[in-house]
């Protein structure tokens, strides 16, 4: 076995936390990938991993080795998916990580066309509120919204979204008065509990912006149960226009506070591990969702 192959049984070790479930990845048996990794510790001369009878941590050597695996093992991905890509069709199976609310309607709308188009791909989809590591969860594509931070993966802009306030003609019906900003604060207000601002709603002060910190009683770590429960009459939501169009045009959902509500612009990004882009599964992917969210009538 090469150093390129004791390079991704080291990093399915790290990855996995164990010996048996990265035999399970690579195809080995447990003892061949303990073996494999003690040769490797010997050529070295530095122990990669601290034993446990439960599992196995890298020490600052074996962070240090991994890190710089995953960097060499990218580029030879890439290496071979440039070559592989001329002329090769779509197939396989595709890892995608995206939340269920912004941006999902639109993915899942575009599914039937997609596998019309590529019949030989695969999608397995990891849905979740919170980030996810892209690389430890073997990720190839991620649907990712607002700033992206600093990274070495690649991203591409998809859309641009604008963010909308808006409740349910049933909720309206019941609720206190909401004429003004202010009002918000004696309403049910719906906000997904994942990030530290989202319950800070931007409203028009004369030339400033000013942000009122909306409350409720319900507390939701999912940005699709929070349209949900607005759906229901459970309250006020604030979300993108995307996402509420459909609701909008049959009336489920109507604007309120359209005139002094601050619309803030937001985009949506796909988010590619270094190695991935070359891959015909991941660029067609990106291509037909890039199209998609042009054609969508939300716009």
């Amino acid at each position: 076995m090469g150093q390129p192959d004791e390079m991704l049984v080291m990093v399915r070790v790290a990855d996995r936390g164990g010996f048996t479930a990265a035999a399970e990845d690579v195809g080995l048996t447990p003892s061949a990938v303990a073996k494999l990794v003690s040769r490797l510790e010997q050529r070295l001369g530095v122990r990669l991993l601290n034993r446990t009878t439960r599992r196995v941590t890298l020490t600052a050597e074996g962070e240090r080795y991994v890190a710089r695996a995953r960097k060499i093992l990218a580029d030879i991905d890439e290496c071979e998916a440039d070559v592989m890509a001329q002329g090769a069709a779509p197939r396989g199976e595709l890892r995608v990580a995206c939340a269920t609310g912004v941006g999902f309607t639109t993915i899942v709308n575009a599914l039937p066309r997609f596998r019309e188009r590529y019949p030989d791909v695969r999608i397995e989809f990891a849905i979740g509120s919170r980030r996810i590591d892209l690389v430890e969860n073997q990720i190839d594509v991620a649907i990712r919204l607002g700033a992206l931070p600093d990274s070495s993966f690649v991203a591409r802009k998809l859309a641009t979204f604008r963010r909308i306030v808006c409740a349910a003609p049933t909720y309206l019906a019941n609720a206190p008065r909401l004429e003004t900003p202010d009002d918000l604060l004696h309403h049910e207000c719906l906000f997904a509990s994942t990030s530290a601002d989202l319950d800070l709603w931007p409203f028009k002060d004369g030339v400033r912006t000013r942000r009122i910190k909306v409350n409720s009683r319900y507390t939701f770590d999912d940005g699709m149960a929070c349209y949900l429960a607005s759906l229901a009459g459970v309250g006020i939501i604030r979300l993108s226009d995307e996402q509420a169009a459909r609701a909008l045009k049959v009336g489920r959902l109507v604007p309120v506070l359209e005139e002094a509500h601050v619309s803030e612009a937001v985009q949506l990004h796909a988010v590619v591990p270094h190695g991935r882009q070359s891959s015909p599964k991941v660029r067609a992917f990106i291509d037909f969702l890039a199209e998609a969210y042009e054609q969508e009538g939300w716009r």
